[in-house]
């Protein structure tokens, strides 16, 4: 009688979650299975006759690849220098807000402007402000008397570069903030009532008591950020399209344009399997370090 009630409370658990797996299958796995297949294809649109299958020639043609190894470069170098950024710059707003101090809910305020606006929208002011005839940045900066020449922010390689990691992580920051703050919330204040008793002061308060409180939390949002920002288009794309020379290109775009650009479908989809695999393997490190962390 136990074990057909636990049956019965089985089938009905499955036919609950039944929706949501339909869903992710033809969502997730359906791509990803016909992303594998097409990475397997000679698929050009611009000429069907050639099409057909062609085994592991476009994996052999990633590896020889130059372009790719630039792109892959550009694509971490983004990641690591807009993750960094996401981090630093919400855990010092999370500590701001983490207070009952006057200027809170300012700080609150500005902090959370990046979130009014989506990232494409975001995108095109940033661009505007950094135009280098019309940006407001340029003529601010001449007015201070900082500058006596128009900076081609957009324009140069790396300052282009630096522009699209500065954008991408201040759209990223406000739910840094929200989640790492969340997280100093849970944080008995005993424990700094105790600390401040033993004369601790704040670097040491924050050294010993926040930062390992954090600690599952910074891994888990370190992984999601990270996903996230491999992944990043729409900013890259809006501000700069992957120029000037290709400095500011990355994976996503590559994949884009050999896509819908030079509608090689095999080729982008090959290279959208070995991302995926690329950052599959980052977040199952960053899990692995998670889960040791609680089994200690």
């Amino acid at each position: 009688m136990e074990s057909q009630m636990k049956r019965k409370d089985q089938l009905y658990g499955w036919l609950f979650v039944l929706p949501a797996l339909l869903v992710l299958v033809a969502v997730i796995l359906y791509p990803l299975l016909n992303t594998i297949f097409l990475s397997l294809q000679q698929k050009v649109l611009i000429a069907p006759s050639k099409d057909g299958y062609i085994g592991l020639d476009h994996y052999g043609r990633l590896l020889r690849d130059t372009q790719v190894r630039k792109y892959m470069i550009n694509t971490l170098v983004f990641t690591c220098c807009s993750v960094a950024l996401k981090m630093i710059i919400g855990m010092i707003g999370a500590l701001l807000l983490n207070t009952k101090r006057k200027g809170a809910k300012v700080y609150w305020s500005i902090f959370m402007i990046p979130w009014l606006a989506p990232s494409v929208v975001a995108a095109l002011v940033w661009k505007w402000i950094l135009h280098d005839q019309f940006g407001i940045l340029n003529q601010v900066l001449r007015q201070i008397g900082l500058l006596d020449h128009q900076v081609a922010w957009l324009s140069d390689p790396l300052l282009a570069f630096i522009a699209v990691v500065v954008v991408d992580a201040w759209v990223g920051v406000p739910f840094m903030i929200v989640v790492l703050l969340a997280g100093m919330q849970t944080i008995p204040r005993e424990w700094y009532e105790a600390a401040v008793v033993d004369g601790a002061n704040r670097w040491r308060r924050f050294l010993h008591i926040t930062l390992p409180g954090l600690k599952p939390i910074v891994i888990v949002m370190g992984t999601i950020s990270l996903i996230g920002t491999f992944n990043s288009f729409n900013i890259i794309y809006t501000m700069t399209g992957g120029g000037p020379i290709d400095s500011t290109t990355t994976m996503a775009l590559h994949i884009h344009r050999t896509a819908f650009t030079n509608y090689d479908f095999g080729y982008a989809s090959a290279l959208s399997v070995v991302t995926f695999v690329l950052i599959m393997g980052v977040a199952t490190f960053y899990i692995r370090r998670l889960q040791m962390k609680g089994e200690r």
